[in-house]
């Protein structure tokens, strides 16, 4: 399923560092816990028509953000898997 990163929506908030007390899944696919991390919510449209448009959770190491790409505002991902 395609769909649609919205960075600079309204309750949009940029990369800030929080402790990961249990197990979450980086921007890279790992799953990291008991250390700190960054974190930003952003908006996710999906959908037939971008018709559904939910709020989502990003968490990154600092490793993650220095090697990848900045994901821009309205940028296209393709989603496989659970």
């Amino acid at each position: 399923m395609e769909y649609t990163v919205i960075t600079n929506g309204c309750d949009c908030l940029p990369w800030h560092e929080v402790f990961a007390w249990w197990p979450v899944k980086t921007i890279s696919g790992k799953r990291v816990w008991w250390k700190k991390v960054f974190k930003r919510r952003v908006w996710v449209v999906w959908g037939q028509a971008n018709f559904h448009m939910e709020p989502h959770v990003e968490y990154a190491t600092a490793f993650d953000l220095i090697t990848h790409t900045p994901i821009q505002d309205g940028e296209h991902r393709v989603y496989i898997g659970g």
